[in-house]
């Protein structure tokens, strides 16, 4: 039977800088052998259903995270073990009983292996922070966000880097040859400008970065709305009655960020007249109707589902010439 991850009671609003998280844990063994509790967070935008463990079916020469498929609802999809991605080592005489968390983004599905699926819960933005450089190496780049969850403030919630999971999984790597001939049909003399580009995956960034160079513009990076906010804003009290966009020509931003989230970003850049002259792309893992329509909602110039660099090039272009 699957699970229900359904919308809470009350109706989550656009642009009020909150997300609702799909809460899971993993368990792990600290060097003295006690059990570790690590809770992770989802969006529940990502999340199609919550199964108990398929029928897996192994994929000779696959990474030890990703070597299986499983058939879902008549669907053959890659089935990610977190553990294993993570080089999580659970207790030994745990007895954990798995679920599969089925996930849609990026264009793609895939299922993603957890120890526990705690519940669905509500959190703003600005309550989740970078995370510090110490629990980033323990956990090897691959978390983008950390927050408290409890009253007394010592359980931390983890925002794991997915887009990371998708690209070692080779999902992410552009393609090429058409990305090529796009860059030669625009060709780097006919976009000039600067692009300011939000994103908290330092994957994510990368690849808009070199894409955006490749055909010619200046990068301005930003690793969440917060961030990108403040730079508009120096801008703003450095050029005086000159306009914004003599010195940033277009926006390009995601909308999972920690601090502030893309679509409050872009309300509050479109809300600010000094501002709202700049066309905002919002680049975003989440697929569908639904999410293009919130996006237009706050006042998005254009829509893009990562990463498909033919298509961004081409809805640049539409912007800067």
């Amino acid at each position: 039977m699957a699970q229900s991850v359904g919308a809470l009671p009350e109706v989550l609003k656009v642009g009020t800088n909150e997300m609702e998280l799909v809460v899971f844990r993993m368990y792990s063994t600290h060097p003295d052998g006690s059990p570790e509790i690590l809770d992770y967070g989802v969006n529940v935008a990502k999340v199609r259903e919550i199964i108990p463990m398929p029928t897996l079916t192994k994929v000779p020469d696959m990474p030890a995270y990703a070597e299986a498929l499983a058939e879902v609802r008549g669907e053959v999809i890659p089935i990610v073990n977190l553990g294993k991605w993570m080089k999580i080592v659970p207790p030994s005489n745990m007895d954990i009983r798995p679920k599969v968390i089925v996930l849609e983004m990026l264009g793609t599905t895939v299922g993603m292996i957890v120890h526990e699926v705690e519940r669905i819960r509500r959190i703003k933005w600005d309550q989740i922070k970078p995370p510090p450089p110490l629990l980033q190496a323990k956990h090897s780049g691959r978390v983008t966000g950390v927050t408290k969850i409890d009253d007394e403030g010592e359980a931390l919630l983890l925002i794991l880097d997915l887009e990371s999971i998708i690209s070692e999984m080779g999902g992410l790597i552009p393609k090429h040859e058409i990305a090529l001939e796009e860059i030669e049909r625009v060709g780097k003399k006919k976009l000039k400008g600067t692009v300011l580009i939000a994103d908290d995956s330092a994957v994510a960034r990368k690849i808009l970065k070199d894409t955006l160079e490749n055909v010619g513009l200046h990068v301005i990076e930003a690793v969440d709305g917060k961030q990108a906010l403040d730079i508009l804003n120096d801008f703003i009290q450095r050029i005086g009655d000159q306009p914004i966009t003599n010195f940033v020509q277009l926006i390009i931003s995601d909308v999972e960020m920690p601090e502030m989230d893309g679509l409050t970003f872009t309300k509050n850049v479109k809300a600010n007249n000094k501002l709202q002259s700049v066309p905002i792309i919002v680049n975003t893992s989440l697929s569908g109707g639904e999410n293009r329509e919130k996006a237009k909602s706050v006042g998005a110039d254009g829509y893009l589902v990562k990463f498909d660099v033919t298509k961004l090039i081409q809805e640049v272009s539409r912007f800067l010439k």
